[in-house]
């Protein structure tokens, strides 16, 4: 008699479509296994996108939705969202998902040669969408490294589209810059001290705008192709990203 080779996911549509519903647990590690390594969009997620919008907000490449654990980041080559390899293996976070969307800030280019990484709070945002998000501050780490910059976004149609500052989402939303702070801290694990390999604080919005400009104009200033350049000002930034309620680099 001929052998047929039933799938997870084919096994798991016939015993929906059958009345027979499917344990949880085997329902949620379907959904947290990607298949995909590699993922395309319309446009390039590096260059593709501008960072800044004319109204002030942020374009964010979101590369690993809020809840999952599959590591993606935009390649600087093919700008294009691959999962990242770790020891010839796909890495996943070895803790609880990503408390919230997180992404990269397009056409920007910190002093370490990666995009500005952002938090976007909210419900989770399918990967390789493109959002607008506002700039609310930002999540500092600090280790042996160096400083990091986590900018931290809000958008619209979420609980917390109204939010303008870090002290606004404490006030609001007790509990959320200690979940990020704890998340970001402990997510790789703790070092053989027993204490977490990075330190964590906040910045405002007024100093963390100086902090995403600063890549904006790096990118834009490194830029080699003549065609792929942004029009500049005459204090040397960007046109695009200038909006009567924001101050770039050089005010």
């Amino acid at each position: 008699m001929k052998k047929t080779s039933i799938t997870a996911l084919g096994l798991g549509m016939a015993l929906l479509f059958s009345g027979v519903m499917l344990p949880q647990t085997a329902i949620a590690q379907d959904a947290l296994t990607p298949v995909v390594s590699v993922l395309k969009g319309e446009q390039s997620f590096l260059s593709g996108y501008d960072p800044r919008n004319k109204d002030g907000t942020y374009n964010v490449v979101i590369e690993i939705p809020a809840g999952t654990t599959a590591v993606y980041e935009t390649d600087r080559k093919t700008g294009m969202l691959e999962l990242e390899q770790k020891n010839g293996e796909p890495r996943f976070v070895q803790y609880l998902g990503y408390p919230a969307n997180y992404g990269a800030i397009p056409r920007s280019v910190t002093q370490k040669g990666d995009s500005v990484k952002a938090i976007v709070l909210g419900a989770a945002l399918p990967r390789g969408s493109v959002v607008k998000g506002r700039l609310i501050g930002a999540l500092s780490l600090v280790d042996s490294g160096g400083t990091k910059d986590r900018a931290i976004m809000v958008t619209d149609n979420t609980p917390f589209a109204r939010i303008t500052s870090i002290a606004d989402l404490d006030a609001k939303f007790p509990g959320v810059t200690s979940i990020l702070q704890t998340w970001f801290t402990s997510f790789s694990g703790y070092g053989k001290d027993g204490n977490p390999p990075s330190k964590a604080g906040f910045k405002g919005r007024a100093d963390t705008i100086p902090v995403v400009g600063a890549a904006i104009l790096a990118y834009e200033m490194s830029v080699v192709t003549e065609a792929d350049k942004r029009p500049l000002d005459e204090k040397g930034n960007p046109q695009l990203y200038r909006w009567p309620g924001a101050k770039n680099v050089g005010e």
